[in-house]
């Protein structure tokens, strides 16, 4: 990989992160477009039904128009949109996103799931990520463009990359209804390395970091796109008053930060269709302003000597620790 062919690809990985597909459809003017049901925005298209969608899988965004314009990246849409070259639409999507405006030199190695001929369906990435799709050469390129997604640059450590790489594995797996196989393993993992092995000094011989890669999909608790089941719960019971907050059983006048945190676990619960749920101490402190993570901790085992939730599977105190398992109690 040249040295200018790498400093593109970080750049665009920066800009991908401050300027994801949503805020450019609102940059165009085109936010009502930025969700999985819209009519197309290209001026050519005379959408009389709905085929427009937007999907975010392993991190990185994707559009689709299911009748005839194609599919692909932010840059992809750029280009597609403004009619201009691949090299043009880099330098624009730059620039928007707050770089030096300048022409982009010619990569051959920023991936290639971001090119156009090489839209999200062509990498096995179906238009919908929960549904399933099929296996074989459609997924072995999924899993490379993950790979790509999460190797190593001047932002992203070994460390961060394979946990996130963890989490992106965990998301196929549930997706797909199945554990990958060990081949499929290691071609995520040969390409993740190919890609960060420039930044990975010698340090560490390849196959520490192999093993490294192989342990972490056992830790994961919240795989890729899960998140947004917390996210939900914290935003419902923010705006909950104190007289909507569960009762704690006999504990007439039990403090309202015990309250609060027994109506997450509440949320979570009917989320998760009254299931167990994975939380952490750090996302429970969340739901009260100023709570430390020690404290999130005693509230949630205080919650359970009284009753309002059991712990399935204790996690640990720390604030990136693993998350207890819980199974909420109260009707």
């Amino acid at each position: 990989m040249s040295a200018s062919n790498d400093h593109l690809r970080e750049k665009i990985d920066e800009a991908k992160r401050l300027l994801p597909m949503p805020k450019v459809l609102e940059k165009f003017g085109l936010g009502a477009h930025a969700k999985k049901e819209a009519r197309c925005p290209f001026p050519d298209h005379e959408d009389k039904h709905p085929s427009f969608s937007i999907w975010q899988v392993g991190g990185a965004w994707f559009w689709k128009c299911h009748s005839k314009c194609g599919s692909g990246d932010e840059i992809s849409f750029i280009q597609k949109y403004k009619g201009l070259s691949r090299s043009a639409a880099i330098g624009l999507y730059l620039e928007m996103a707050g770089f030096p405006a300048q022409r982009p030199p010619q990569s051959h190695e920023y991936p290639s799931v971001s090119s156009v001929s090489q839209s999200p369906q062509s990498l096995g990435i179906s238009a919908f990520p929960e549904c399933p799709m099929s296996n074989g050469q459609g997924l072995d390129t999924e899993l490379k463009a993950l790979a790509v997604h999460n190797a190593c640059n001047e932002r992203r450590t070994a460390k961060k990359g394979l946990w996130q790489l963890a989490r992106d594995l965990r998301a196929v797996e549930k997706r797909i209804g199945r554990k990958l196989s060990n081949g499929e393993l290691m071609l995520m993992y040969d390409e993740w390395y190919r890609l960060s092995q420039p930044l990975l000094g010698r340090a560490k011989p390849r196959d520490d970091y192999l093993a490294a890669f192989l342990a972490k999909p056992a830790k994961v608790r919240i795989p890729t796109g899960d998140g947004d089941t917390l996210n939900k719960a914290l935003a419902t019971v923010a705006k909950l008053s104190p007289d909507e907050l569960p009762a704690i059983p006999e504990v007439p006048n039990a403090p309202e930060r015990l309250r609060r945190i027994a109506a997450l676990h509440r949320e979570l619960s009917r989320l998760c269709g009254g299931k167990t749920y994975f939380l952490t101490c750090r996302d429970t402190a969340k739901v009260f302003p100023g709570l430390s993570h020690q404290a999130a901790w005693n509230v949630n085992g205080a919650l359970a000597q009284l009753g309002v939730i059991k712990v399935v599977r204790v996690g640990d105190a720390r604030p990136n620790g693993k998350a207890s398992k819980f199974h909420y109690l109260l009707s």
